[in-house]
């Protein structure tokens, strides 16, 4: 899936999009699930290559990642030549949104990571198919910009 953002391309590639698909809270007895977003730039793509799950307290409603392990994800997979872009996680709705919560964090993560990029990102996987289900946002100084999908 391709999407823009300002003069750029982010494509969410197939193994992201699998593992997104994976942990969809399908039932009423599924909890919210999480982790983080790692890419690479190709051709002047910003192109999301994995998204991985971390562990953490789960519920219905929320989820909390353990930082540490969090740390360590990105260290390890920094030395594979991805470089860590954001987080995703689920919600039980439709066409998702980030919550207060959501945005208060992803801007906090923005302005405290050490990176060069210009914004992250934040998905959030919701229950209709992909793309209404999937709502993909640009945190940059102060704000989420919700990005369209262009397929």
């Amino acid at each position: 899936m391709r999407y823009t953002h300002r003069d750029g391309a982010i494509r969410l590639a197939a193994h992201c999009l699998e593992t997104l698909e994976a942990h969809r809270q399908r039932t009423r007895f599924h909890r919210e699930n999480g982790g983080q977003l790692f890419a690479r730039y190709s051709d002047g793509v910003l192109v999301v290559e994995q998204a991985t799950c971390v562990k953490g307290a789960r519920s219905r409603f929320s989820f909390h990642p353990n930082r540490g392990e969090e740390q360590r994800e990105i260290d390890a997979l920094f030395e594979q030549g991805l470089h860590y872009v954001g987080d995703w996680h689920t919600h039980p709705e439709g066409r998702p949104t980030p919550s207060t919560p959501d945005r208060t964090k992803m801007l906090e993560i923005f302005q405290q990571s050490k990176h060069l990029l210009p914004y992250m990102l934040i998905v959030i996987v919701g229950l209709e198919p992909f793309p209404a289900g999937l709502f993909l946002g640009a945190v940059e100084s102060g704000q989420i910009i919700e990005l369209a999908c262009c397929r």
